[in-house]
């Protein structure tokens, strides 16, 4: 079997792959419903996962093989449960209505990916897909090679020693490249809907969005980092003893304050993290592609400015500490409202307890 005109063939499917790729983040910034960007998306990845047959590379036994297996693979991870029974559907008729000698492992090898694709979003849940994990994908993708062994045994040898080593590299190059481009987009798709949103009016008093807004683009925001699987984190921020501040001082002085700390708070989180006011003096955090430790992390160097930084008033420092709830929701598994309200009884545990303190919802 010519080598180079197999490569040729994986590699003419493999820019069919790209262009599937490519408009993921497309579908998914489209004003849809979560079953309809599924659907989608959906329709992408059966697209990238039957293209590339159409240049199919065949063995002298009559057997096909091409790269679209890496769609069924990463379907699991970048799309959900019906993205993946979609798309492993379509590659099976795709198969079948190709034809060919090799139709059984054809069907074999997809059920195979299948399996693989449960797995890989089991290891990857909540966490940002490396590009040793996409090497994986492709080496767990060429796992399907197997099915050739439907056939004879002589067979079935004879061609994994003409594709395997091609089929392989393909793979990996493909899972590599088409992986790299969905966590790319699925990355920046969260964020990219918070700065596109209307943000409408802000709070007066902190210059932070207001509360309307955070009802509005909260869930929003969370859904959209629940579809995409990436984890996000949320955070109540209240200052402490901020009726002895007003007592003291007067509302004008409170409302500085308020306005100091939510300045403090601002400038230690990214652009595209969602602060908010959230009533009184509380501010409420959204942290997408957040997870646990790291949005702990972020609440301490919060509390740590906020200390540092003491609050001047006419010439006079007044030293300001915060107490923060946190919570970060199991992927897909909680809604935004009963989220928040962890972190809220977070915060009130913290409240509790003392001043300056940290509590991470149980």
């Amino acid at each position: 079997m010519d080598m180079a005109a197999l490569a040729s063939e994986f590699l003419q499917g493999l820019g069919i792959a790209v262009i599937a790729a490519l408009l993921y983040e497309r579908a998914a910034r489209l004003a849809l419903t979560s079953l309809q960007r599924s659907l989608l998306v959906s329709a992408l990845f059966s697209v990238g996962s039957i293209g590339p047959a159409l240049f199919t590379a065949h063995a002298s036994s009559g057997l096909s093989f091409d790269i679209g297996n890496v769609f069924v693979v990463l379907a699991m991870t970048y799309g959900g449960w019906i993205t993946l029974a979609i798309t492993s559907a379509v590659a099976i008729l795709g198969r079948i209505w190709l034809g060919g000698a090799g139709v059984a492992s054809g069907i074999v090898a997809v059920l195979i990916c299948s399996l693989v694709s449960l797995a890989f979003a089991q290891m990857v849940k909540g966490r940002r897909v490396s590009m040793v994990a996409l090497a994986g994908v492709g080496l767990l993708t060429s796992v399907s090679l197997i099915s050739v062994f439907l056939m004879p045994w002589e067979t079935a040898m004879r061609t994994l020693g003409e594709v395997a080593p091609v089929a392989i590299v393909a793979n990996v190059i493909a899972a590599i490249v088409i992986g790299r481009i969905l966590e790319l987009q699925r990355s920046h798709f969260g964020p990219r809907r918070l700065k596109e949103a209307p943000m409408g009016t802000t709070d007066t008093a902190t210059g932070l969005l207001n509360r309307r807004v955070f009802d509005k683009l909260g869930p929003e925001l969370a859904a959209a980092m629940n579809w995409a699987g990436q984890p996000y984190s949320m955070a109540l921020i209240d200052i402490d003893e901020f009726d002895q501040v007003l007592e003291e001082h007067g509302h004008a002085a409170g409302e500085q304050a308020l306005r100091h700390v939510a300045s403090v708070v601002q400038s230690a989180v990214r652009q595209t993290d969602m602060v908010a006011s959230f009533g009184g003096q509380a501010i409420a955090l959204v942290l997408p592609a957040y997870d646990a430790e790291r949005a702990f992390g972020l609440a301490e160097r919060i509390q740590t400015a906020v200390f540092d930084t003491p609050f001047n008033l006419d010439g006079i420092e007044i030293p300001l500490t915060v107490s923060v709830g946190l919570h970060t929701p199991l992927p897909r598994k909680e809604s935004f409202w009963i989220a928040l309200g962890q972190a809220d009884t977070a915060l009130n545990r913290a409240k509790s307890t003392g001043r300056n303190r940290l509590e991470v919802a149980i």
